[in-house]
C-alpha cells in the first residue's frame, strides 16, 4: 500500500514538474513594450480566425456562436 502510494506521489510529482518546466519557458509579458503588445494583438488575431474557421466548420451563424458570451 505504501509503496502504491508513493509511486503515485512521484508520478504526481513528475507532471507537476513537467507543468512547471514549460510555464517557465513561455517569455514575461508587459503592457508597455511595443513587442508584448504586438505578440499580443498577434495571439488575439489568431483566436479570431480560429474562432471564424471552427464557426464555419461547424456551420455556426456569427449570432449563433455562444463561445464568446461574457
Amino acid at each position: 500500500m505504501l509503496q502504491t502510494a508513493g509511486l503515485v506521489a512521484l508520478g504526481v510529482a513528475m507532471v507537476l514538474t513537467v507543468y512547471d518546466l514549460r510555464a517557465s519557458l513561455a517569455p514575461e509579458t508587459c503592457s508597455e513594450c511595443a513587442h508584448c503588445r504586438e505578440r499580443a494583438e498577434v495571439e488575439r488575431l489568431r483566436q479570431e480566425q480560429l474562432s471564424r474557421e471552427y464557426a464555419r466548420k461547424h456551420g455556426l451563424d456569427h449570432e449563433d456562436d455562444d463561445r464568446r458570451i461574457g
